[in-house]
């Protein structure tokens, strides 16, 4: 790779890394190809991307962005990103735990929410998988909101019939005298 290329290649995944609310890292020594391909295709579905990075590349990067990492953890091993442009952090991490939960070559190495240009270690990623997805939260959301009317309507239906019942009770008490 040339010079230009290195550096349009730079460009552009500062460019990724900094338009996705959370890119995800994790090491993938040992994954098999097929099973990489099937990983690739789960996470095409979720509007994210994957990608192998170079680490020199992925360091520079970091530096563009305003974003350092500490560790020397992260840095050892293949470095595989995953990026998300759906604005749902949880379904990505969601989806890197379930690839490590079922393949044991996958190591999370962690991650980056580019709001607060946080760094997400390990831990973090699994318990932010671990959190309700966006469209979870908005049915909880929605349902707790519709429950308290729910009882209201109950409530007043329930007067309602009573009502009714005492008009039907003083009716038929009518017809008998």
């Amino acid at each position: 790779m040339n010079e230009q290329e290195k550096k349009l290649a730079l460009e552009e995944l500062a460019a990724v890394l900094s338009k996705s609310p959370i890119s995800l890292f994790a090491s993938f020594k040992g994954v098999t190809t097929p099973e990489l391909f099937e990983a690739k295709k789960k996470i095409k579905k979720e509007n994210a991307k994957f990608c192998v990075i170079k680490k020199s590349l992925l360091e520079k990067a970091f530096q563009n962005i305003g974003l350092e990492i500490s560790g020397e953890q992260f840095w050892k091993g293949e470095v595989a990103a995953m990026t998300c442009s759906n604005g749902d952090p949880s379904r990505l991490a969601k989806l890197l735990a379930q690839w490590a939960e079922q393949n044991k070559n996958i190591v999370i190495k962690g991650g980056v929410i580019l709001s607060g240009k946080k760094w997400l270690d390990r831990a973090s990623v699994e318990r932010l998988a671990k959190l309700p997805c966006a469209k979870e939260l908005q049915a909880q959301l929605v349902g707790g909101l519709a429950a308290p009317m729910a009882h209201l309507a109950g409530v007043l239906n329930a007067t309602l019939v009573r009502f009714l019942l005492v008009l039907k009770a003083v009716e038929a008490n009518k017809k008998e005298y």
